[in-house]
């Protein structure tokens, strides 16, 4: 009964061995990432190189290369980061049971604590976000827009060409708006600015209703 014993356990250790090994991986791709944030921020996405990103780290060369071929590869599981956040965040948008002020206004707020979770990365992003990835970005406000104007039926007051010019207003006021908030530029009036931008919203979706 022990040998059973002993073969069981070896078997659960060999089990949690790759375990342990994808969580260390993990563990150091989050580090990597976290220090090239803080290396773009304050040298700029240009200036930053490899060396800095890993002396910032207290990783190797040899390890940043495993997990990445440059600087750019970082940047885009940043901004894929972003995209798929955001997305999620306009779709939940389209499942809203109304437009009252109330219930955009609380939509916003859950929109705002989310972004939080990637303020340095959007203040990064509205400063130094590469060309290439400004062309992907309009791609994805796009799916952004469209899901925004979900359902469509509650858009029906309006010409589809109106309705998805008020919904691309919308979602760009919005994203350009993110970035000054997450740098803290409206910290003192930010409930107020919520409202406002609350009213703005319920403004243009309800003009114009029959």
């Amino acid at each position: 009964m022990a040998a059973t014993t002993r073969r069981s356990s070896g078997s659960a250790d060999r089990a949690q061995a790759p375990d342990l090994r994808a969580q260390q991986k993990q563990y150091t791709r989050r580090r990597l990432i976290a220090a090239a944030c803080d290396v773009f921020e304050a040298k700029g996405y240009e200036a930053a190189t490899v060396d800095d990103i890993v002396a910032e780290a207290g990783a190797a060369r040899a390890t940043f290369y495993l997990h990445f071929t440059g600087k750019a590869d970082i940047v885009a599981e940043l901004a894929d980061r972003i995209w798929a956040d955001t997305g999620a965040n306009f779709a939940a948008f389209g499942e809203l049971p109304d437009w009252s002020h109330a219930t955009i206004r609380g939509w916003l707020d859950k929109y705002v604590n989310g972004a939080s979770e990637n303020r340095q990365a959007l203040r990064i992003f509205a400063e130094q976000l590469p060309h290439t990835l400004r062309e992907q970005h309009q791609e994805h406000v796009k799916d952004f827009v469209a899901a925004v104007m979900r359902p469509p039926e509650r858009w029906a007051h309006f010409s589809k060409p109106e309705a998805r010019r008020r919904a691309y207003l919308l979602v760009t006021q919005l994203e350009t708006f993110m970035p000054s908030w997450m740098a803290g530029r409206w910290a003192r009036e930010g409930p107020a600015f919520l409202h406002t931008v609350a009213t703005v919203w319920r403004n243009t979706l309800e003009a114009d209703r029959l």
